[in-house]
């Protein structure tokens, strides 16, 4: 069996050309799949935080979103009965401690009715949105200064309670001790 002419180009080991067989065509395609798998690897390593930033953010948004969902479902159920739908609802946050607590409090309400016309996926767009911007963490660290605030509060009014029943204890035997002469060390 003859080989074609251009298969084979045998020169002198001093001269300037070289032996090209088919072997070296399968070097090369083999570095164009190494290159090629490289090449995916590296962006699949620098895309690797990104997409993680992406994944967290994208989970938080829609915990926050089913966790609306579940409650204007039980919300639009308790409307349709009828035992549990009262002429005048309770607000158990009434009690504002200063004038920031009723501004935030009005600004949640007006959130919280314009978004009952929001589907699903619009919530979760809006979720995300304010996730990616910051703007939950910022909600978190004003409802927890807010938390701080109503505890700090009521330990106070508890303080205060306290105080009042001890003056009017001391009080009480103050009237009840008039009787007794004062004690007097000999």
């Amino acid at each position: 069996m003859a080989l074609p002419y251009n298969h084979f180009t045998i020169t002198s080991p001093f001269s300037s050309t070289h032996i090209s067989t088919p072997f070296q065509k399968r070097k090369t395609s083999i570095m164009d799949e190494d290159l090629i798998a490289f090449g995916c690897f590296m962006v699949l390593f620098l895309a690797f935080p990104f997409l993680a930033v992406l994944g967290i953010t994208g989970c938080v948004a829609y915990g926050r979103t089913k966790a609306w969902d579940k409650a204007r479902n039980e919300r639009a159920v308790r409307l349709e009965s009828s035992e549990s739908n009262p002429l005048v609802e309770n607000d158990e946050n009434s009690d504002f401690y200063d004038t920031d607590d009723e501004i935030e409090h009005n600004a949640r309400k007006a959130e919280e009715e314009a978004d009952r016309s929001l589907t699903f996926r619009q919530k979760f767009r809006k979720e995300f949105k304010k996730m990616w911007n910051g703007k939950a963490k910022v909600d978190l660290v004003k409802q927890k200064e807010r938390e701080d605030r109503r505890k700090l509060a009521k330990a106070v009014a508890r303080e205060l309670n306290r105080i009042e029943r001890r003056k009017a204890r001391a009080a009480k035997r103050g009237t009840e001790s008039e009787d007794l002469p004062p004690y007097q060390k000999a």
